[in-house]
């Protein structure tokens, strides 16, 4: 990307939004005054005869490489924004970069983001895409580059979104598709539509979570209608921030394997490793606390009831584990076999462990990842044998 294209990019989005802008983001590091900056520090180094595998000049880059925030949150349509916005409005997550993206201007404008854009200006003039697909995906065409801009040199991209309407059906799987051809791990979290919406809208959904699915190397499918089975007497709004919890502990959960430092370490080519195949997945978050915190942890992590999925054809799953200093060997053994006793016996299995040592002495956090499971909302035109995923 050139210095001139960078600045007339952010001097749009800027003018736009200026009380959302990023003032957090690093300086372009082409612009004149910081390439200085760093020819001198070149220099300065390349004349001293300084150990290069010192602790504190390992520690230093090491640091600098941790701050580079290479995790996309994104929210396609109004329901992937206000899953966003559910998101910042509980705080953020630590080690991803949020983005909401829409062609309702005025929607757009009300969710709090880390960064935004507009899509299909020219196409919408910002009043959004009218329940259409078509238009979601003409908005997304639109504006290729900025998207391609927003993806690119990031390792992981969540993509969330609603289907049945315009912006999310259409707009998401293009996305996807973009964060893919630049090289991005790609989990997308999808909304269905109620059957009381009608049989039309859950056709279009169905078209659009199959695109999308192509496009994702995961995919985690929400039915509105696990909502109601649920709790029929829950308040509408509290029903979508349950669904929205799926999308969070998602995120949450693969971000703090990808970034957090463990004494028994996962890390982003493992967890790409189990999820680089197309293909329905869960990732759950649980808690427990107590004598039994291991059991009611990994229980808890395993329980959604708005993920209709059976896990026992899983070609891949990953368990994180923290806790404080005093878990027990056996508390390990238990979070791990429950796992792989529900899995294929030939699935492939990997599991770490943070030490918190903030965290409280009787309580125990899991986030647990399983690929490949099998979806009602997702069908293979033929099935494939575990034996044969693992020698293709």
């Amino acid at each position: 990307m050139t210095q001139q294209h960078n600045e007339n990019y952010q001097y749009k989005y800027q003018e736009s939004y200026k009380d959302n802008y990023d003032s957090n983001n690093p300086p372009d590091t082409f612009k004149s005054s910081n390439a200085d900056k760093e020819l001198e520090q070149f220099l300065q180094k390349r004349d001293t005869n300084s150990d290069k595998f010192d602790s504190q000049e390992a520690n230093s880059f090491i640091q600098r490489v941790l701050r580079n925030n290479r995790i996309l949150a994104m929210g396609i349509g109004g329901a992937g924004s206000n899953a966003i916005n559910n998101i910042m409005m509980r705080g953020g997550i630590v080690g991803a970069t949020t983005v909401a993206i829409n062609t309702d201007a005025r929607h757009l404008l009300s969710v709090k983001a880390t960064k935004k854009l507009l899509i299909g200006r020219e196409l919408t003039n910002g009043t959004g895409a009218g329940n259409d697909p078509n238009i979601g995906r003409a908005a997304a065409e639109e504006n290729e580059d900025d998207i391609r801009d927003l993806v690119r040199g990031n390792d992981l991209v969540f993509i969330a979104c609603g289907l049945g309407k315009g912006t999310g059906t259409g707009g998401a799987p293009f996305v996807a598709k973009i964060a893919q051809e630049e090289g991005c791990l790609v989990v997308s979290v999808c909304i269905l539509p109620f059957a009381s919406e009608g049989k039309a809208k859950m056709e279009t959904a169905s078209r659009g979570l199959e695109e999308l699915n192509e496009h994702s190397n995961t995919i985690i499918v929400v039915s509105n209608e696990m909502l109601l089975m649920y709790d029929p007497e829950l308040p509408l709004w509290d029903a979508f921030k349950i669904a929205d919890d799926v999308l969070i502990n998602a995120v949450i959960g693969l971000t703090e394997l990808v970034v957090l430092p463990a004494r028994v370490n996962v890390d982003f080519a493992d967890t790409k490793k189990i999820l680089r195949r197309s293909g329905p997945a869960v990732i759950g978050v649980g808690n427990g606390k107590g004598e039994k915190r291991a059991i009611q942890a990994i229980t808890d992590a395993l329980s959604n009831p708005l993920i209709d999925v059976d896990i026992s054809t899983s070609t891949g799953a990953l368990v994180n584990i923290k806790a404080n200093r005093n878990i027990a060997m056996t508390e390990v053994d238990a979070i791990t076999t429950m796992i792989t006793d529900q899995i294929h016996p030939k699935a492939e299995f990997v599991w770490g462990c943070n030490i918190d040592e903030t965290m409280p002495d009787d309580e125990v956090s899991v986030t647990v990842v399983i690929a490949e499971v099998r979806s009602p909302y997702l069908f293979k035109s033929e099935e494939m044998t575990i034996d044969a995923l693992w020698t293709e």
